[in-house]
């Protein structure tokens, strides 16, 4: 479960984007917590109640809000919020609460903002590859699992805390956590200002694909809405890498944009707009002929190289 919520913490930022950075295993997994509910609580009811308690909890991931006097000790507030968040020793597994921060204070797992918080995962991953940030922790899992000997520590692996390891108590050893100074700055690799307006392009582009391919998906084959996700897929691990200056960047990102002119001439994708499609389709071409020349530029000076 942690596994697929640590996507959620890993944002380095603190803003209202951090509450749509959710895991893809989310409604795979948060059943669980909602199944003995069904035993006295009416649907309707519950069904109500999770939507407020979902909505609620978008406002407070801010840094904008400050501390909100009396109502601090009764609802979650984005003060206790951004403890929730933080890697800070006195962060760590605090203010669970989602609309209510009562029960954290009746269980002892409250702890009030005090010094800076640091945003973000213990042990940072460093990346923007949306794959590596959904399923990094599940191959730490796994690795982890097969090199712990004996089949109790393998399961512990599994039930007990992402810190633990044999001979330390259930949630890990919090000395072992990594010092935090107050001096940490997220993640940011150093960007020149036309990638970063050609990521954010793209980036807009996508989301209009799609919204288009949500309103449409009543009418459209499966086969086509398949192609659709490959895409978006495709478009959003393109950009980590562009983000990330990835050396794997120079092969994926032309590759995507002929992807993109193919599925697009034949009629698979839907922009927001048909006054998009010239300029997305000639965008296109250049980077994949800007690719091929740096390609062709390289294999030049291979072989001069080798003479």
């Amino acid at each position: 479960m942690w596994a697929a919520h640590q996507a959620h913490h890993s944002s380095e930022d603190y803003n209202l984007s951090t509450a749509l950075r959710q895991s893809v295993m989310n409604q795979y997994l948060s059943w669980l917590f909602y199944l003995p509910m069904a035993l006295v609580i009416p649907p309707s009811v519950f069904a109500v109640h999770t939507q407020f308690n979902l909505i609620y909890q978008f406002w407070i991931h801010t840094e904008t809000v400050g501390n909100l006097g009396p109502l601090e000790f009764v609802i979650n507030t984005p003060s206790h919020h951004r403890v929730h968040h933080g890697r800070n020793p006195y962060c760590i597994d605090k203010n669970y609460g989602g609309t209510l921060i009562i029960w954290d204070r009746i269980f002892g797992t409250f702890a009030p903002e005090s010094e800076k918080v640091v945003y973000g995962l213990t042990h940072p991953i460093d990346t923007f590859d949306p794959f590596w940030v959904q399923f990094h922790h599940y191959t730490h899992i796994w690795k982890t699992f097969w090199a712990t000997p004996g089949i109790s520590n393998k399961l512990s692996v599994i039930f007990k805390g992402p810190g633990w390891g044999p001979g330390k108590p259930r949630l890990g050893l919090p000395e072992e956590l990594p010092e935090i100074t107050g001096k940490e700055v997220p993640y940011n690799p150093a960007l020149p200002a036309s990638m970063q307006a050609y990521a954010l392009m793209h980036f807009l582009l996508i989301v209009g694909i799609y919204h288009e391919m949500f309103a449409s998906k009543a009418v459209l084959s499966e086969t086509v809405l398949v192609l659709n996700i490959i895409y978006v897929l495709l478009t959003l691990t393109a950009i980590g890498f562009i983000s990330n200056q990835k050396c794997g960047m120079t092969l994926l990102e032309p590759v995507r944009c002929i992807v993109f002119l193919v599925f697009h001439r034949l009629g698979y994708l839907k922009l927001p707009s048909p006054v998009l499609s010239l300029p997305s389709e000639v965008i296109c071409l250049l980077t994949v002929c800007y690719w091929m020349r740096n390609m062709v530029k390289k294999m030049v000076l291979g072989k001069k190289k080798h003479h």
